[in-house]
């Protein structure tokens, strides 16, 4: 089993499959490995996001509304985007709503590309994490 898919493993448990969750947790905080069933590990089905599939909630927004006010580069549009963003953070995902607000106070200035680069600093934190744990949760 892969390195990625025993990460994807530990956090999935790390949501709350019976005991081993904590373990699983401390394993993937700790960066190592955690054997996790093969089941478990090859990830939920979300019923979304996949081709051919619905839009997941966050996905279908982001491409809809986010995507909308970014090409435009209109900052009164990414700042309220971004204000949004900063009102739904997730558990576990503390820096979530510095960034979005950052981002947003950045579009209020003019500052396209810093909102845009804030944008991008939250998806290198938090996207993997969100759509192997959060894909399928109202947004």
């Amino acid at each position: 089993m892969s390195i990625s898919m025993k990460l994807m493993g530990a956090m999935i448990m790390s949501v709350g499959i019976g005991s081993a969750g904590g373990f699983a947790s401390a394993a993937w905080a700790a960066g190592e490995k955690a054997d996790v069933p093969a089941s478990v590990a090859e990830g939920k089905d979300f019923g979304c996001g996949a081709k051919g599939q619905k839009a997941c909630p966050m996905q279908g927004w982001m491409k809809t509304v986010m995507q909308s006010a970014t090409t435009s580069g209109d900052g009164a549009k990414i700042a309220s985007a971004l204000d949004y963003v900063a009102s739904k953070p997730p558990p576990g995902m503390p820096k979530w709503v510095a960034i979005s607000k950052d981002g947003a106070e950045k579009a209020k200035k003019g500052d396209i590309d810093g909102a845009k680069a804030s944008c991008k600093a939250c998806h290198d934190l938090y996207k993997a994490e969100y759509k192997a744990k959060l894909r399928d949760a109202a947004f």
